[in-house]
């Protein structure tokens, strides 16, 4: 099984987008909104199976 807190884990599978990628733009663009977090990185914009895993990660790092 995948480490789900690895950097290099795929966290959107549709987009190829990885776990390092989401947290980047969350810390550099403080971002806090599941919305904002998919358009900022295009994750969560296909099938939406990575939204839960999204939205604990943007309350992992912005501490909501």
């Amino acid at each position: 099984m995948a480490d789900k807190t690895s950097r290099d884990y795929v966290i959107c599978l549709c987009r190829g987008i990885t776990r390092g990628t989401v947290e980047d733009a969350i810390r550099e663009n403080k971002i806090t909104d599941l919305k904002v977090l998919c358009e900022t990185t295009n994750a969560g914009t296909k099938c939406g199976g990575c939204r839960e895993d999204l939205e604990n990660l943007i309350n992992e790092i912005a501490g909501n």
